[in-house]
Parts: C-alpha cells; structure tokens; sequence
C-alpha cells in the first residue's frame, strides 16, 4: 500500500487545499516552523491509528482557531485499496476522505463531527452492494456510509517521532516498528512445520509443532498462577455477572462461565520488552536516555531493512539526531532500502539525507501568509540527467536544497576565496541562509541553475568567459555556450562573468605588479588556496568584481 497523494485543507499551519505528490520516498525540507511536521501528523492522523473519530482532533488543530474553518484530510493511494466486502468480491477504494466539521442542523447545530468517505477519484461516492450478489438476481447497490474498519486496520503506519522514545516502537504499540517484526515472528512460529524436540512422557526425543508445545508450557504456568486467591476471584466475578444478567447461581451456573484465559503466541510477542544487560546489570531499556534509545530505534530500524519487509508507510521525523555524520550517512542507506518496498516519508535538516541525483525525491516545503506551501522541482524524472548528477556526486552540493540563495561557481579557487571576502566585508553567508556550491566546471552550470529554478531557488552564478573547459579549437563553441548561460538572466538569474578566469581578474582590479607582489607573500600554494589567503589577508583590499557577489547572497 502507497499514498499516491494527500491533500490538507484547515489543518494546523496548512490553510489549503494543499496537495502534495508523494513517491517511494519523499523527503520534506525547510526551515523551521514551516509545517513539515503537520504534513506527517495528518497522515498519521488518519491512517495510524485504529479508530479514527471526532476526537482524533479538536479546535487547537484548526487553521487560526477559525470557528467556521474545517479540517480536510484526502488520501490518494497508488492503486486502489481492494475491500473484500464479502468472500472474494472486493470494492475498490482509491480515495479516502476524512473532514471535521460540524453539524449545521438540529439540535446539534454547531458541534463539531467526523465525515468519513470512501470516494471515487473525482469525489463521487464509492457504492457497494446491499447484499451478497446472488445468481440471476438484479443487484443493488448502495453508498459507504463510513470507512471500512478493515481499511484502517490493514495500513501499517510506522510513525517515529522526534522524542525517540523506545515505548512507541515497543511490541505492544500500534503499527509499532517491533510489533510489526514480531507479527512476522508470530505467523512463522505457528506454522506445523516449525518444530522443537522434546522429550516426551516416556522421555523419548519427539518432535512437536513449537505451538503446541507453547499451549503446553502455558498451561503449565497457568496451573502454576491458579492459586486459591485467583480461583475465588474468578468464582466471585462469575457469581456477581449472573446476577447482573438475571440468572440465578444457584440453579442457572451453567449460563455463563467466566475465566481468566493465557496469552496466546502473539500476545506473548507483543508483551516483550528489550533489557539492557551489562556487567550482570539489568535494566529496561525505555528508562536509559534519549541517545541510547535513539540506538536502539535506529538498530530496530536496521533489523526491519535486513528482514525485508514490506508494504509498510514510514513516517520519520528527523533521522539524523544523534548521530554523528558517518551514521547519518549510513542510515540513509538504510533508508533508501527500506524505500524499494515499503514507503518512506521523512523530515530532514541534514544534507546527508538527501542527494542531487534524487532531487524528484525533495518536497521543500515554505510557509506565507497563506499558511504551509510546498516545491517539487519540474524538472522531468530523466535517467540520463540523474547520471549526470551521479557521476558529479558531491556531498557539500546537497546543501543547496536547503538554500535561501545558491551561488553556483565553476570550481574551488571562488568556493574558497568568496566566503573569506565575505568575512571581511562583515557578512555572515552561512546566517543568511546561502549557499555557495562548486560543480566542477563551466559544463555542468546550466544543469545545476535549471534544478535551482525548478525549485523556486533564487539563484545566480559566476564563469569563466575564457575557460579551461573549452579547449584551443573550441572558442567558438565556448562563446555560444556563454551566449546560452547569458539567457538566463531572462529568468532571474544573477551573473558575473569573469574577464577571463579568476586569477586574470584579480589581475585586472589589483594591476600586474600588485598581483606578483602579492603571489609573491603567498608563494608555493595551489592556485584555489593561494586565492583563499588572498581573500583572507587583510593587506590586500577586496576586489571590486567580489562585492557585488557577496552583496547579492547575503541580501
């Protein structure tokens, strides 16, 4: 099961009707505080908890506290659910629909209520049959009045907050990371075939159903725990039903009986709880700290990836707390393969989590007076552009997702000399929220301001007018190439050139001698470093081309 979409209308920061394309995986980015979180909380809302029901919200939840405002909540999935209404005749359910709203007649005018519709793609209402179709007789059909319970149930919802408490993935929570395992677990260990060898009555090694032998030692235990205290509180909660219901216990016993029965196999399961042992210390594991635990849920998290389960939606908050960036890293892998079958949709802050080449994956998501908004880049889903991107893989390049300004510049020696300028002129890139990323040559600019604008992402960019990408014999080639990068000024996009590469216009703003003088103090470096001491040394002044640059990303 997939959402193909949700749409959020009147739900905390959402004003709406916001829709938003959902994928495999989806990672939701953006500044705080812009509503990333109550894109999740709705989904989970809706579909991760058994009963869903008018008090699955209240006024705190609706836009503003609007009295008149309701709450919408649309889930699309990928390929309709299949309802089996009766034995093998099923419904197919493509839309959910969930509102809060309220009564608008009789004497309940004005409380609030939970509509509940299971709805056709274009809103028209699913029908269903009156009564199991029969041979040679006309069918009729009727409305769903609600959701099928069945819905709810079948939709395993895999919510882990930020608080990474290890009670909310503990077998006995709902949809919880190990009751989903141990459900597994459980279908297994009742198959026939899964056996033990015991030893029989006549102490003869036999080979018996593992569930038998579990009724077995659990009727044992029960044996154990009948104590004279639990037998007459049986008796006593029997006798006092039978009055309850009319019967006489005298002569009317045998009408009801009451027993406290084990736990089956599952229930065992879901009673489990992790200990943490240590040097003959033994201590619950949900009593240690937040990072500890955060181990332990990113560990259980792993087992679901190395089990290969499937069918699941994850909803994640985070991922990268706690762990430093080489966990961060790995995680995300793990995250990308849990992702080929189950779906997973997570929060992130980290560039780790996130990858140029998987850029259709970003949902950046803004907020204005309107309330929450979200970006998907329009960039069409090309195989042969997601390899140009891997090929030109680069960590430190993620980060212009989370940019408020991306400057794009051919190579290191501007990646490193820009933000020391920046410093000196007393400006902070880093808190205006831009970015500078290197994309290894003139080449590969357009590619990379084409997926800036698709994302809404005010950007610009520095070149090379003579550059090292075009060879001798390409100059005419380059200049048509510099015509092409020019045009994008046409769309809003900031440009500098360079008269013909870095180190030539330093030449042009300081002069030849001041540029050999200055070579000269900081002689046997590469030319990218000996541009970043340049840019760092307070004797040599600002270049005149560098301060309309800085002046533009931290604007």
């Amino acid at each position: 099961m997939k959402i193909d979409s949700i749409t959020i209308e009147g739900f905390r920061s959402v004003k709406g009707p916001l829709t938003i394309k959902l994928g495999q995986i989806a990672a939701l980015i953006g500044a705080n505080n812009v509503g990333k979180s109550n894109i999740l909380s709705a989904i989970y809302r809706v579909l991760g908890r058994d009963w869903v029901t008018v008090n699955t919200f209240d006024e705190d939840d609706v836009f503003n506290n609007d009295h008149d405002q309701d709450i919408r909540i649309d889930i699309v999935f990928s390929e309709p659910f299949k309802h089996e209404q009766f034995k093998e005749i099923f419904i197919d359910i493509p839309k959910l629909r969930f509102l809060y709203t309220r009564y608008k007649v009789g004497e309940n005018k004005g409380k609030r209520r939970l509509e509940k519709k299971c709805l056709k793609l274009d809103d028209n209402v699913v029908f269903k049959y009156k009564e199991r179709p029969k041979k040679n007789q006309k069918q009729e059909f009727e409305p769903f009045t609600t959701i099928p319970q069945e819905i709810q149930e079948s939709i395993p919802v895999i919510y882990i907050g930020i608080d990474r408490s290890l009670k909310s993935q503990l077998p006995n929570s709902r949809n919880s990371l190990l009751g989903t395992l141990l459900s597994d677990i459980n279908k297994d260990f009742e198959r026939e075939e899964n056996k033990i060898r015991v030893k029989d009555a006549q102490g003869n090694d036999v080979e018996i159903p593992r569930k038998e032998r579990f009724k077995q030692c659990i009727a044992a235990a029960m044996a154990a725990l009948k104590t004279d205290e639990l037998i007459e509180l049986e008796k006593s909660i029997k006798v006092n039903a039978l009055h309850q219901l009319g019967f006489n216990p005298e002569t009317e016993a045998d009408k009801l009986d009451i027993q406290f029965a084990p736990f089956t196999s599952l229930e065992f399961y879901k009673s489990l709880e992790l200990f943490v042992v240590e040097n003959d210390f033994r201590i619950n594991a949900t009593e240690l700290g937040g990072g500890f635990q955060n181990a332990i849920v990113i560990s259980i998290v792993k087992a679901f990836e190395e089990r290969r389960k499937q069918g699941a939606i994850f909803l994640i908050e985070e991922p990268e707390m706690f762990l430093h960036p080489q966990m961060q890293r790995s995680l995300y892998k793990t995250i990308r393969n849990i992702g080929k079958t189950n779906q997973v949709i997570y929060i992130t802050h980290s560039p780790h989590f996130v990858t140029i080449p998987e850029f259709d994956e970003i949902r950046i998501i803004t907020k204005t007076k309107e309330g929450t908004q979200y970006v998907q880049s329009s960039l069409p889903s090309d195989e042969k552009l997601k390899e140009k991107f891997r090929k030109e893989l680069d960590p430190e390049r993620n980060e212009l997702f989370f940019a408020n300004r991306l400057l794009i510049v051919e190579g290191d020696t501007e990646k490193l000399a820009l933000p020391e300028y920046a410093k000196r002129l007393k400006v902070d890139i880093d808190r205006s929220g831009s970015t500078i990323i290197e994309v290894g040559g003139k080449r590969n600019i357009e590619d990379f301001v084409k997926l800036a604008l698709s994302l809404q992402i005010p950007v610009g960019f520095v070149y090379d007018i003579d550059s090292s990408d075009f060879g001798k014999d390409q100059k005419d080639k380059e200049k048509e190439y510099n015509a092409m990068l020019d045009k994008y000024a046409e769309k809003g996009v900031s440009i500098w050139q360079l008269a013909k590469n870095y180190e030539s216009q330093l030449r042009t703003d300081f002069g030849e001698d001041a540029y050999q003088k200055y070579c000269k103090k900081h002689g046997g470096y590469s030319p990218a470093v000996r541009a970043r001491l340049f840019a760092n040394d307070e004797e040599i002044p600002v270049p005149k081309f560098i301060e309309p640059i800085i002046k533009w990303i931290t604007a």
